[in-house]
Order: structure tokens, then sequence, then C-alpha cells
């Protein structure tokens, strides 16, 4: 009985935050599409983080998500951003309250269930968190693998006699043909379009560094600023020492990568081998039992 009404609560509640939300908040939700899974509880989610101040009332928690996805996505609509963030992880706390308490319902009224909803309404949010931290070491890892490659073609191309910000474009026309989903290429074509609208070359380099956040791009940045102006034979060296320094850690983040992937393969394996096992001793068994 308390679980039934415990969801009739939830389900009329939940229905009038997403009434009440959606005549809020949409015009909020056209103007910030992101890619989000639940974003048709959005309206819900907003209303709920407004009435309750939630965002005011955990503030470490909430500048932990604002500078991960600060990270992953750059400054642009980063506080609405957010904000939609954390609308999800509201929306996604109370889909898995209402699913627990479905079950409770189905299962006769069983408290555990209503316990277990409370306890993975709280638990969502933390992972929702811990898979941006994933997000964010792939983007780099992807950032890492793929700079010395740039680095590269920047040399040759100063070699070659093109200007820096020139050899910058045409660096980004070869990432476009092949990479075109890349992270670094995002930045990269944002960094074009700034160059495009006459911001100076050493303001684009520092919002370049700002947005990758990275040591390794700091480092790649901090050399192009160093030396771009000196130009000649000091530029080539220094960027070609800096080359050598990122295609060793390239070799690192690969061999990280093939570890992990090797780790992957270890449950399978060991699966396969049981029921190998299984098969090759089933037919003993049987004769033993007979």
């Amino acid at each position: 009985m308390f679980s039934s009404i415990t969801l009739s609560i939830e389900f009329v509640l939940l229905s009038a935050y997403l009434i009440l939300g959606r005549k809020k908040y949409s015009s909020f939700m056209n103007e910030n599409v992101f890619s989000f899974k639940l974003t048709f509880l959005h309206p819900a989610g907003l209303l709920f983080l407004d009435q309750t101040k939630l965002m005011e009332r955990l503030p470490d928690f909430t500048l932990r998500i604002h500078h991960k996805l600060l990270l992953l996505h750059g400054r642009s609509n980063s506080i609405n951003r957010s904000k939609l963030f954390y609308a999800e992880q509201v929306s996604a706390g109370s889909l898995c309250l209402l699913f627990f308490n479905l079950i409770a319902v189905l299962a006769g009224g069983d408290v555990v269930y209503i316990g277990l909803g409370l306890f993975c309404a709280m638990v969502t949010p933390l992972l929702m968190l811990k898979e941006l931290d994933a997000q964010i070491r792939k983007k780099q890892q992807q950032i890492i693998m793929e700079l010395p490659e740039v680095l590269s073609t920047i040399v040759l191309l100063v070699n070659a006699g093109e200007t820096v910000q020139r050899a910058w474009i045409r660096c980004l026309q070869v990432k476009r043909r092949n990479e075109a989903e890349s992270p670094l290429f995002k930045e990269m074509d944002m960094a074009v379009r700034e160059l495009e609208m006459n911001i100076s070359f050493p303001k684009v380099m520092e919002d370049f560094s700002k947005r990758c956040a990275m040591h390794e791009v700091s480092l790649f940045t901090s050399s192009l600023m160093l030396n771009y102006k000196r130009g000649g034979n000091d530029f080539v060296l220094a960027l070609h020492g800096l080359s050598q320094e990122l295609w060793q850690r390239r070799k690192t983040v690969s061999k990280t990568l093939g570890e992990e992937a090797s780790s992957k393969l270890v449950f399978p394996m060991v699966l396969i081998f049981a029921v190998v096992m299984l098969i090759v001793a089933a037919p003993a068994l049987l004769m033993m039992n007979q």
C-alpha cells in the first residue's frame, strides 16, 4: 500500500513538473540544444533546480560539474550547459526512483526496492560525473595522439617557406579531409575562425591553449609564441625538439591504450575458457553418472 501511494505521488509530481517546466523553459530549451540523453525530462529538472536552489546550496559540486564541462566542451554556453547537465542528473535520479518504486509495487509492496531506488537516485549523479571524467580522459588522449602529427606538418610547411599562420590553416585543411570529428580539429577550426576575424595570433594561441587545457598543448603554443616572430633555423629547431618530445608522449599513451585493451579481453577469454572446459568435461561427467 505504501509503495503504491509513493509511486502515485512521484508520478503526479513528475507530470506536474514536466507541464509547468515546459511552459517556463521552452524558449531556454530551444536556445540551448546539447547532446544529452534525457532532454524530454529537462524541463522538470530545471524547475526543480530553480525551486530548490540546489546549485546554490551545493556550490562545490556545481563547481566540479562546471569545471569538467569546461574541459570537455570549452567556454561556449558553459553556464547553460552546466545547468542542463545538472537537470540531467536530477532527471536520471527521478527515473531511478520511479522505476524501483514500480518494481516495489509489482513485488507486492517490498520496501527494500524503495530503499534501493533512493540509493540509486543518489549514486546516479555521481556515476554521471565519473562518466565526464572518462570523456575528458578520452579527449586528452586523442589530442596527444594527434598533436605530434600537426606539429610535424607545421615544421615541414615552415621549412618550405610558409608563415606560421598559413601553416596552421594548411594543417587544418589536411585534418578536415582526414579526421573532421577529432577534438583537436574542432579547437583548431575555432582558432582559424578567430584568425579570420583579425584577432591577433598570440591571443588566438592563448585561447586555443585554454580551451584544450593540457600541458602538452601549452608547450606547443608556448613554443610557437616564443619562436614564430624570429623565424629561421632557431624556430624550426625548437619545434623539431618539441615534436620529438610529443612523439614520445604519444608512444606512452599508445602503450597505455594497448594495456587497457588487453585487460578488457581478460574476462571474455576466461569466459570462453570456462565454456570450453564445460564442453570437454560434460561427456566425461555424464559417463561417470551412468
